[in-house]
């Protein structure tokens, strides 16, 4: 049995940051897997005194977005933060000159 890489994996490479809609978090990819990817998320324990601990999770491929390409074609260069939904997307400068009703993010 083949096992078949989700189509959104194939754009994410460890280092990238990556934005959860399950969780509304970012965090930086650690390790990419078929279908998911792990990241480590800082999280408050209350035990005792306060402390940070790094909690590594494993984020499925179709809860996320990578915020390390252009989300319209996938490039890496020449990246600009597009703000306006709260969430800092990545627009490249090529898609940045194409009028916004022109752009189509990709279907995953």
């Amino acid at each position: 049995m083949k096992i078949e890489q989700h189509p959104r994996m194939r754009d994410i490479d460890v280092g990238d940051e990556v934005y959860s809609y399950q969780y509304n978090l970012f965090a930086r990819v650690e390790e990419v897997f078929p279908a998911a990817v792990c990241v480590k998320v800082g999280k408050l324990s209350l035990q005792r005194h306060l402390d940070l601990l790094i909690d590594p999770q494993l984020w499925r491929a179709d809860d996320i977005e990578n915020l390390s390409v252009c989300r319209y074609c996938g490039s890496r260069h020449e990246l600009h933060v597009e703000y306006g939904t709260g969430i800092p997307f990545r627009v490249c400068s090529q898609c940045l000159s194409t009028p916004p009703r022109r752009r189509m993010p990709p279907v995953s």
